[in-house]
């Protein structure tokens, strides 16, 4: 299966990286100089369009380890806070 998204670097633009959309040739700025966050960016685009549900997994995951409460907070607690 080809990849929907490709990693390109331009130097012209203060060597900034950009993720192209191989079906569409629209190119969007990763935002970084740093090659090892937009290649996570990159496989993380491609990732959630091969398998959306673990996306989901892995977002729940990273939610968890960023805020314990989140398993048993509800929506009454969130409302409340002022």
């Amino acid at each position: 299966m080809k990849q929907r998204y490709r990693l390109i670097r331009c130097s012209e633009r203060g060597a900034k990286f950009y993720c192209v959309d191989t079906f569409t040739g629209k190119r969007a700025s990763l935002a970084t100089p740093n090659g090892d966050e937009a290649t996570q960016i990159v496989l993380a685009k491609n990732q959630a369009l091969r398998q959306p549900a673990l996306n989901l997994q892995i977002a729940k995951a990273y939610l968890a380890g960023s805020d314990s409460g989140v398993a048993t907070r509800t929506w009454q607690q969130t409302m409340d806070v002022p």
